[in-house]
């Protein structure tokens, strides 16, 4: 008996409209909102659930939107719930207690294992549309943006399990930035990763970027083509 990841029957598949806006959200909060990592305020932990309830529906969606199995979402669900209330459980200890607010804390390695699955997923089921619709291209913008991030999380961890990222401490709004910077190529310059392993990592999302944005615009235009001839040979 085969173990189908995918059945195409979620109600909110190729509703990447929705993801998009969502995903939208995500990016700006963590644009906007420092987690604080080095800081022990109540605010600083209560951003990090913030962002961890918004990154979560975005990873959810992701999960519907791509038609993965119902078995498989479950297990997502669990997982997301799982840090989303161990970011409230750091809530709770900084209100009541004397804890340390600590960022992504121990929530970090669950957010970027999920948010790096999202994008692979968000992919595989666009790869398998056979008519270029404004759902495809909605994907599409989707998806890009779950890569940048993905990303985030990635280098949100290698600065918090080893030297600063920056080679100074910066607030966690500035990988954000950094990543969307990156994956564009835009390259301002102002923020530059100071270690070898961040240096690669930044080196992988650009080219993952470029990468996918040309795959991407080819696909679409190949399958535009495709519609036309056959509306010609009609």
């Amino acid at each position: 008996m085969t173990h189908r990841i995918f059945d195409d029957e979620s109600r909110y598949l190729d509703r990447f409209g929705l993801l998009l806006v969502i995903t939208t959200i995500a990016v700006v909060t963590l644009s906007l909102i420092d987690l604080g990592q080095a800081r022990d305020d109540v605010s600083s932990t209560v951003g990090q659930l913030t962002v961890s309830i918004f990154v979560g529906a975005t990873l959810l969606l992701a999960l519907q939107a791509s038609g993965v199995r119902r078995r498989y979402q479950m297990i997502a669900n669990i997982v997301i719930g799982v840090g989303i209330f161990a970011s409230l459980g750091a809530v709770l200890v900084q209100v009541v207690g004397d804890g340390e607010a600590r960022g992504l804390g121990a929530t970090s390695v669950i957010w970027t294992v999920l948010s790096l699955l999202a994008p692979i997923l968000v992919i595989t089921r666009l790869v398998k549309h056979r008519r270029a619709t404004v759902r495809t291209l909605l994907g599409a913008v989707s998806a890009y943006l779950l890569l940048a991030l993905a990303f985030t999380f990635i280098f949100l961890d290698i600065n918090a399990f080893g030297e600063p990222f920056f080679g100074a401490v910066e607030p966690t709004t500035s990988f954000m930035y950094y990543s969307l910077v990156t994956i564009t190529t835009l390259g301002y310059g102002d923020l530059a990763a100071a270690e070898p392993i961040g240096r690669l990592m930044s080196t992988i999302e650009a080219v993952v970027g470029q990468v996918y944005l040309v795959t991407f615009v080819a696909m679409i235009v190949g399958l535009l083509v495709a519609q036309a001839q056959r509306a010609r040979d009609r």
